[in-house]
C-alpha cells in the first residue's frame, strides 16, 4: 500500500508519501509548496510537527522544478531543517545539469543547489549525478527505493533545452494568456458557481486543447511509483502532457498504462491535461492539488468555459476526465474551495462522478492506494 498525503499547499504541491517494506516505514517528499517569509509553509510545518522527531527520515526528497509553489517550501526546509530531519537523497535538476546541455538556471534553483552542496546531501545519485530525465531513445529510466520502483516520465532532453532561451521567473498564472479571438462566444461564470448549467459535454472537444509550452513546467520531474504489490501512483508535477503521454507509450507499447491514482499535472490546468494523455492512461482516481490558484483573488469572473478559465482546476480538464469512456472517476481534492466544490454538485450525478475532500476541520487529504483500490484515510 502507498499512502499519499496531499498537504494543504495553496496553489502549489506538497506531497508526503509513505510505504512499508520488510516491516520498516519509508517515506518521500515531493515538493514543498510556497515558503512564507523564509518560513516553512504551514501545511508542511504542521505535518512535520506531528511526525516524531526520531522518525523524520526521508528516503527521497524531490524538487520537481523551480516554480515558487513547488521549490519555495523546500528552500525553507533545507535552510533551517527541523530537528531530526534527514534526506537520504534529493532529486533536483539544477544549473550544473542544465549547463551540461548548454542551458542556464534561474535564481531560486541556484539557491537550492547551494543549500544542497552546503549540507552535503546526496543529489541525483541514482542518476549517476546527472540530470533526472528521460533519454532520447529506449525505455524511460527506472530507479529503486526499498520496496518501491520509480519510472521517470519527464522531463526529456528537449524540454530541458528549452530553458536555454527563456529563463523563467516562476509563473503565477497559466502559461497561455487570455486571447479574445479564441474565445468565440464567451460566457462568463462566477468562480463560486456550482456545476449546474455548465455545458460539460462541450468542453471535451479535442480542438479546444491548447498545450502548455512554458519551459519551467516542461522541466518538471514527473514519475510513476509502484510498490511490491503492484499499486501504482503517477506524480505529474507541472509536466507537459505531451512528454508524459510519450513516455507512457514507451512503457506499455502504446497501450493505456494502468495507474491506481494520478496526481493531475499542473493543478488541473487545461493546458496540461490533453486528450492524448488521458488515452495513454488507465486510471479512475485523480488527485488535484490546488486551492484554486491566484486567479481566485484577482479575477471576479472566469473568462470562458473553454479557455482562460482562471481558477484551477480547469473546467475543460475536469470535463475531459469526467466524460471519458469507461468507469466513472473519483476526483480527490486537498482543498474544498469554490473551484473544487462545484464537482460535488448534485447536478453532476448524471456523470456518476465521485468526489472526495478533506474531512471537516482537517486540511489536506490522505489517500491509501492499493492495487485496484483507492480509499480515504484520516489525516495524521
Amino acid at each position: 500500500m502507498i499512502r499519499v498525503e496531499a498537504l494543504p499547499a495553496a496553489e502549489g504541491d506538497c506531497l508526503w508519501v509513505e510505504w512499508t517494506h520488510a516491516g520498516r516505514p519509508h517515506r518521500m517528499l515531493i515538493d514543498g509548496g510556497s515558503k512564507s517569509r523564509a518560513r516553512l509553509p504551514e501545511g508542511l510545518s504542521d505535518r512535520l510537527d506531528r511526525q516524531p522527531v526520531h522518525d523524520r527520515r526521508f528516503d527521497l526528497v524531490v524538487c520537481t522544478h523551480i516554480d515558487t509553489d513547488h521549490i519555495g517550501g523546500l528552500l525553507a526546509l533545507f535552510t533551517d531543517p527541523p530537528e531530526g530531519f534527514t534526506a537520504e537523497e534529493v532529486w533536483f535538476n539544477c544549473r550544473d545539469h542544465l549547463l551540461a546541455a548548454d542551458l542556464l538556471g534561474p535564481r531560486q534553483g541556484d539557491q537550492f543547489a547551494e543549500l544542497l552542496r552546503a549540507r552535503g546531501v546526496a543529489w541525483n545519485t541514482r542518476a549517476g549525478g546527472e540530470a533526472v530525465m528521460v533519454p532520447d531513445d529506449g525505455a524511460p529510466p527506472v530507479f529503486h527505493l526499498p520496496g518501491l520502483r520509480l519510472t521517470v516520465l519527464s522531463p526529456d532532453r528537449e524540454r530541458l533545452k528549452k530553458l536555454r532561451d527563456a529563463w523563467p521567473e516562476p509563473a503565477t498564472e497559466d502559461p497561455v494568456p487570455d486571447r479574445p479571438d479564441l474565445l468565440g462566444d464567451p460566457r462568463s461564470v462566477d468562480p463560486d458557481e456550482d456545476g449546474a448549467g455548465i455545458p460539460w459535454g462541450e468542453l471535451t472537444d479535442d480542438a479546444g486543447y491548447i498545450r502548455d509550452d512554458a519551459p519551467h513546467n516542461g522541466s518538471s520531474i514527473a514519475f510513476c511509483v509502484e510498490d511490491t504489490a503492484g499499486a501504482r501512483v503517477l506524480f505529474g508535477a507541472d509536466a507537459h502532457a505531451e512528454t508524459l503521454a510519450a513516455s507512457l507509450g514507451r512503457i506499455n507499447s502504446g497501450h493505456p498504462y494502468r495507474v491506481d491514482l494520478c496526481k493531475v499535472p499542473h493543478h488541473g490546468s487545461a493546458h496540461n491535461m490533453s486528450p492524448a494523455l488521458l488515452d495513454a492512461l488507465d486510471c479512475r482516481h485523480w488527485l488535484i492539488s490546488t486551492h484554486g490558484g491566484r486567479a481566485l483573488s484577482h479575477r471576479a469572473k472566469e473568462a470562458s468555459y473553454r479557455y482562460g478559465e482562471g481558477a484551477h482546476p480547469s473546467l475543460s480538464a475536469m470535463a475531459r476526465i469526467m466524460l471519458r469512456p469507461g468507469p466513472r472517476p473519483t476526483l480527490w481534492f486537498n482543498h474544498r474551495v469554490p473551484s473544487t466544490e462545484r464537482y460535488a454538485d448534485v447536478s453532476l450525478a448524471e456523470f456518476d462522478v465521485h468526489t472526495a475532500y478533506p474531512e471537516p476541520g482537517a486540511e489536506g487529504i490522505t489517500v491509501l492506494v492499493d492495487r485496484g483500490r483507492v480509499t480515504q484515510a484520516p489525516s495524521r
